[in-house]
This record gives C-alpha cells, structure tokens and sequence, in this order.
C-alpha cells in the first residue's frame, strides 16, 4: 500500500476525495503549509482490513419444522442473540375459574325474581374519608398511556364512565382527557413518579402503588423508544424516541414502616382518598403480612393469566400464582389474620362467570383489561409491541389510530361492562342474594 506522508508534521494525506498526485504543485499541508515537495511517499506491506461482514444466523427455510415450542424459542434467540418479548397473555394453559360451578338456590335458599331490584354496587375504601363507590364491581385496569394510544385511552375512560365504573391510569402518567372523561379515576403510583402533581391527587379518586404485575413480576416498566412520542414524552418529562425504564422497587422503601410513610403521604396528598397496594401473585401470605402493617385501604393481587403490552417472554411463560389460586390464598390469610382491606382481584377476567365466581370466592372488586380492549376493537394480532396495532390501540402512527372512533368505541366498552354487570345481577337472582357482599362459596 502507498501513502502520502508530511516530513515536517508527519500528516498523512486523505486521497479518498482527490488523488495526491491530482494535486496542484501550489498546494499546501493543510497543517504545517509545507509544500506538496515536502511530502514522502512510503510504500507499506500492510493493508486496511476489511470490516467483517455480519455472518447470516438464521436457518434454511426451506428445510425449517416450527413447533410453536422450545424449539422456535431456541431458534430465535440463537439467531438474535437476544431474550423476546410477547404481548398479551401467556399461551400456554393456565386453571382458571371454568372448573368452579355455580349452585342455583331452589328450596333450601329461594330465588329472586327477574323484577326484583339487586345491588351490584361496590365501594372500594369503605374506611377512607373519601371512599370510592362503583355502580358495578368490574373496572377498566392499568394500562399505560405508551403502551396504548390516545383514542384508546379515552374510549375506554368513557365507556367506564357510562356504566357507572372506573378507569385506571396505568403506569405511564396521566393524559389529562382520559381523567377527565372518567366517572371514577384511579392514579398509578410507580417510583418514577409521573404526574404527581397535586392536580392529579386531587382529581383522582385512588391511588393505587404498583409494585409488580403477574406478566413480568420483580421487574420494572419498559416502554420502547419508538413509542415516546411528543406528547407521551411530555407526560413523563423523557426524552422523545429514547427507550422509558422504570426500576423493579422503590428506592428508600425497605420495610412496611417505609411503605406506611408513603401510604400516608398520597393518603394526605389526596385529602383522604383510597390508597391501595398492588402486587403480583407470588409469596402472597408474606406479601399480605408486609402489607398488613402499612395501613392502605385496598389490595390488587395480580394473577397468572393476566395481560401485558410486552414482557420478557420466559418470565410471563415461569411466573405467578394462577389467579383462582391467589385469591383463595389471599381470602384465607386476609380473613384469618382480621385484614379488612378491600380485595382486588386482576389478571385473565374475561366473563360474567369468571367475576361471579371470584366475587364469591372473596374479591369485592374485579379489575379486566385485556377484556376491554377486545370490547374496543382489538383483535389479539398480539403484536402489541410492534407499534404497528392494525387497530389502533397499541400504536402512536396517525394512520392507525385514526381508525378508532372514540365514541363508537365508549359504547361498545360500555355495552361490554353493562352486560357483565346484568349478567352479574342475574347470578345474584339465580342464587338467591339481593348484593354482593352476601354470596360466597
């Protein structure tokens, strides 16, 4: 290889724009301005190596068996070299609540009428200065303003509001047109501490500390960069089109005496509104034990069976208690050990049946999600994390969210809650109860 270098300053020149020997006999080192005379060809043995090219890791797909199993997944991440996420909920089996049969009242307990009056109402906070009181005991679950569009956000806020329920904020901060179109609005408390203005403590109705949820528990929030849009980095005080990560616990709580003092603050915050804890399904009895001595008023358990926008998928595939399990373990240690907090349950709702049948079992109160967002339009693509939701929901691209109508969707979200909540009723009848704070197992 031969190069052109200065016997002044020692400068080698670039030829990649003009050849050295193209140059003009007046030309100049640009940095000692020795003439082009004084420049030294060398001759060297060595040559520029070659970037190496990516090697192609993946698999002939000509000859290619999926099994939809660890196979893929080996698959994948050898290619990728990467851990994936998943949307939605798990795939594989789960026990739910269709083993659990309901007994009709006949003799022994008489049946109601379809014209006599039953109360589906529930209130969340009973011991709060200011409880919160629900016409039905299902409500619209956290998701985040990130993980969801605007439309969507604001169809499901009105829809709730229409039957008489609750919206949740999510993790992500709040959009201000979704609390405002809210009957009730419950605020997500998470350590990056989004919109926590005493606007928002005064305008919501509950606030509810995330610690973990059943899809990824013991782990923190992550919204992709390609998500942060203006208005959502807006929200979060972040940085448009960078990565959003919250941490996996609360810096400077490490004991239910730390978790009381926050309990208290957001309880004085809001001027006495219901504070409650949520958790994921894990060491329930010693988690209830922990959150036994904080003095919040309720408590959302998170089950196995329940949804995400995106989540490691080996951690939604190893982790969590089914939710029927939670909640009879939660009932027991609760009843046993004279917690009267309100319990609420989350985590693979989807009908009448499914909430009768915790109601029963001792939730007071069901939080749905994935529910909901099929009462809206979704279509499970579960590629929620593509930000490509041919729907709508689950994306920021104009385009598609243009396809939500927001009132269209309300309605169809409040159609949804007002049957399960008439199928609900029809239950209590059918059992022989005129509320729900008299069914149990």
């Amino acid at each position: 290889m031969t190069f052109h270098r200065c016997a002044i300053c020692t400068t080698i020149y670039d030829e990649s724009t003009t050849p050295f020997d193209s140059l003009p006999e007046s030309w100049r080192c640009p940095v000692c301005m020795a003439p082009k005379s004084a420049f030294i060809t060398v001759q060297t043995e060595w040559e520029k190596e070659e970037p190496k090219k990516a090697l192609d890791l993946s698999y002939d797909e000509s000859l290619a068996i999926h099994d939809d199993g660890p196979m893929d997944y080996i698959h994948e991440i050898s290619v990728s070299g990467e851990s994936p996420g998943e949307a939605m909920d798990t795939l594989l089996p789960v026990k739910g609540f269709n083993d659990i049969l309901i007994a009709g009242a006949q003799l022994h307990r008489m049946p109601k009428e379809k014209s006599e009056p039953v109360d589906t109402s529930v209130i969340i906070g009973k011991k709060a200065k200011v409880p919160m009181k629900l016409d039905t005991p299902i409500f619209v679950s956290h998701m985040s303003f990130g993980a969801l569009s605007k439309p969507a956000k604001i169809a499901l806020s009105k829809g709730s509001a229409l039957v008489g329920s609750a919206m949740c904020s999510g993790e992500g901060g709040v959009l201000p047109e979704e609390m405002s179109s809210a009957h009730r609005y419950i605020f997500e408390y998470i350590p990056n501490r989004y919109s926590c203005t005493e606007e928002v403590f005064q305008g919501c109705d509950a606030v509810e500390i995330k610690v973990g949820q059943a899809t990824k528990p013991g782990m923190g929030g992550h919204l992709p960069g390609k998500k942060v849009t203006d208005e959502i980095a807006k929200v979060r005080g972040k940085p448009v089109g960078e990565d959003i990560l919250s941490p996996s616990r609360y810096p400077g709580i490490d004991t239910a005496e730390d978790m009381g003092y926050l309990v208290d603050y957001l309880r004085e915050a809001t001027g006495g509104k219901p504070i409650g804890i949520k958790i994921a399904a894990g060491n329930i009895e010693k988690d209830l034990e922990f959150i036994s001595k904080t003095g919040c008023d309720f408590i959302t358990i998170d089950g196995r069976g329940g949804a995400t926008g995106s989540s490691p998928a080996f951690l939604k595939a190893n982790t969590s208690v089914p939710t029927v399990f939670a909640l009879a373990r939660a009932r027991k240690y609760m009843d046993e050990h004279g917690m009267e907090q309100e319990l609420i349950m989350t985590g693979g709702f989807r009908t009448s049946g499914d909430v009768f049948k915790a109601l029963a079992m001792g939730a007071d109160a069901v939080a749905m999600a994935s529910a909901p967002l099929m009462a809206l339009g979704c279509q499970r693509y579960r590629i929620c994390d593509s930000g490509r939701c041919p729907m709508g929901i689950a994306t920021h691209d104009p385009e598609l969210t243009s396809r939500i109508d927001v009132d269209v969707g309300a309605q169809r979200v409040a159609n949804f809650m007002k049957v399960i909540t008439e199928e609900i009723a029809t239950f209590l009848r059918i059992t022989g109860h005129d509320n729900l704070n008299d069914i149990s197992v």
